[in-house]
């Protein structure tokens, strides 16, 4: 296993002590643990690149450890009302439709090496800096008019990247069924 792969191996592994962190409301060690694991998501794909270990692994592991990371977050955070109801739902809707998409194309044999596009990763930057601040709201003052920007901004590029992953993956299927 190379260096890339294991970083995103530990951020799915931290997932568990985040949601502990969260659970029982020590929101200074979630937020580290958070940090930390966003942290291992800039560095795993740099020395993918830099050290030439792109693998096929590691394009499982990535995003899976990111979607697991910020679904459980999103949720947890959402339940203990530091996230908005409707910014929580509109998140994990976006994970399900496009893993339920990608589960068809791949069971149709329509799925090609799964890229992310551009809105994909501006969507998880905005979603870890959303979930950074929520986080750190929990324990210090932070602008109510910054969160609520953040919520907003979130919310319609999400919105924005489901529509066009799912539009993405329509042109996948071809105009007639194999025979």
């Amino acid at each position: 296993m190379n260096l890339p792969n294991a970083l995103s191996l530990l951020r799915i592994f931290l997932v568990a002590p985040f949601l502990i962190a969260v659970i029982y409301r020590q929101y200074p060690l979630a937020l580290a643990l958070f940090v930390a694991a966003g942290l291992s998501d800039l560095l795993d794909g740099y020395l993918a690149r830099r050290l030439a270990q792109k693998s096929v692994l590691g394009s499982f592991l990535d995003p899976l450890g990111d979607r697991l990371l910020t679904t459980v977050a999103f949720i947890a955070l959402g339940v203990q009302g530091l996230l908005p109801p409707w910014l929580t739902v509109i998140v994990v809707a976006k994970d399900l439709y496009v893993a339920l998409g990608a589960g068809v194309l791949y069971f149709t044999g329509n799925l090609p090496v799964a890229e992310p596009s551009f809105w994909g990763k501006l969507t998880t930057v905005l979603q870890l800096f959303t979930l950074g601040f929520a986080l750190l709201s929990a324990f210090a003052a932070i602008s109510t008019v910054l969160l609520e920007t953040l919520f907003i901004a979130t919310g319609l590029v999400t919105i924005i990247t489901c529509l066009h992953y799912i539009l993405r993956g329509i042109r996948l299927f071809p105009s007639t069924p194999k025979t």
